[in-house]
C-alpha cells in the first residue's frame, strides 16, 4: 500500500509528466494512431467553412490525443471510430474498432505503468495482459454515445440538440467518477468492475481527486483555444501539425495521470516519492 506524504500542485506534476514522457518518447505513437483513426472528427474539421473558434472540457480518462484539446464542430457524436456519416456500415465496423482501441489502449496504460516504475516496458505484453478489461471499458463507452450517434442525421438534428444538452453534463459527471478507472486496471492489476468501484470511491471522497481533475480540465480549457484555431483553421495542414505536436502533450498527460492515481489510490503501489522541493500545500494533501 502507498502512503501520500508529499504532494506536489498540478503544476509540477505535469512537469514530472513531461520529463517521464521525454524518457518514453516512442509511446506518444499511441496518441497519433488513435488521432488519425477518428475519421469523423478529421472529416469535421475539414468541412469547417469560415473562421472557428471553440473550447473544451476534458479529464483522462482515456488516451489523451489531438481530439481532446478540439472543439470540432458535428451533426452528431464522435465515438472514436464510428460516427455517425459511417453508422450504416456499424455493425461491420465495430468489432474492429473495439479490438484496436482497447488493444491499444491496453498495451499503452500498461506501459506507462511500467515504464513510470521501471524504466522498461513490452507493449505487446502489456495488450495481451490487460485486453479484456480495457475491450469493456470501450464498449461501455462506446454503447453511452450509440444513442448520438443514431441520432446525428440533419432530420433529427432538435430531438439531438436537446439529447446533448441533458447529457452533456451526465457524461463529464460519470467522467469524473470514472477517469481513474484505466490507471487502476494496470496499477491494482485487477478486474473492470473493481477499478470502476475504486475510481468512484476515489471520486465521492473528493479531496486530491477533484482537485486533480479540476486542474486537469483547466488545463484542457486553456489549451483548446490555441489548439482548435490551430487545427480547425488550417485544414489538412493545421491536422498534421496538432496530431503529431499534441501526441506527447497528450502522453505527458496520461503519465501525469498514473503517477497521481498511485499517489492517491491506497492500493496501488508506489510510483516513486516526491522531493521536499516538489512538494506543496495547496490543498492536494
Amino acid at each position: 500500500m502507498s502512503e501520500v506524504v508529499l504532494m506536489p500542485s498540478f503544476i509540477s506534476r505535469l512537469a514530472d509528466g513531461w520529463n517521464g514522457m521525454k524518457a518514453h518518447l516512442p509511446l506518444a505513437l499511441v496518441p497519433v494512431i488513435t488521432a488519425v483513426l477518428n475519421t469523423d472528427a478529421i472529416t469535421n474539421a475539414l468541412a469547417v467553412d469560415g473562421w472557428y473558434v471553440g473550447l473544451r472540457l476534458g479529464l483522462p480518462a482515456t488516451i489523451v490525443d489531438l481530439w481532446q484539446f478540439v472543439s470540432v464542430p458535428t451533426n452528431g457524436m464522435n465515438i472514436g471510430l464510428i460516427g455517425p456519416d459511417t453508422f450504416p456500415l456499424v455493425l461491420f465496423v465495430l468489432p474492429f474498432a473495439l479490438v484496436i482501441r482497447a488493444g491499444l489502449a491496453a498495451g499503452y496504460f500498461g506501459s506507462i505503468h511500467d515504464a513510470l516504475e521501471t524504466s522498461s516496458y513490452a507493449f505487446v505484453a502489456n495488450s495481451r495482459r490487460y485486453f479484456v478489461p480495457f475491450l469493456l471499458y470501450t464498449l461501455i463507452s462506446i454503447l453511452f454515445l450509440l444513442p448520438l450517434v443514431l441520432l446525428g442525421g440533419d432530420e433529427t438534428s432538435g430531438v439531438l440538440g436537446l439529447i446533448v444538452v441533458v447529457l452533456l453534463p451526465i457524461s463529464f459527471g460519470l467522467m469524473y467518477l470514472f477517469y481513474a478507472t484505466p490507471y487502476l486496471i494496470v496499477l491494482r492489476e485487477t478486474d473492470l468492475v473493481t477499478a470502476l468501484q475504486a475510481s468512484s470511491t476515489l471520486a465521492l471522497t473528493g479531496g486530491p481527486y477533484l482537485h486533480f481533475a479540476v486542474g486537469f480540465a483547466a488545463f484542457v480549457f486553456l489549451s483548446s483555444v490555441l489548439v482548435t484555431v490551430i487545427v480547425v483553421n488550417l485544414g489538412s495542414v493545421g491536422i498534421a501539425i496538432g496530431v503529431v505536436t499534441v501526441a506527447p502533450i497528450g502522453l505527458t498527460a496520461n503519465m501525469t495521470a498514473m503517477r497521481f492515481i498511485a499517489d492517491i489510490d491506497p492500493e496501488s503501489p508506489s510510483l516513486g516519492a516526491w522531493s521536499v522541493d516538489t512538494a506543496t500545500s495547496d490543498g492536494s494533501s
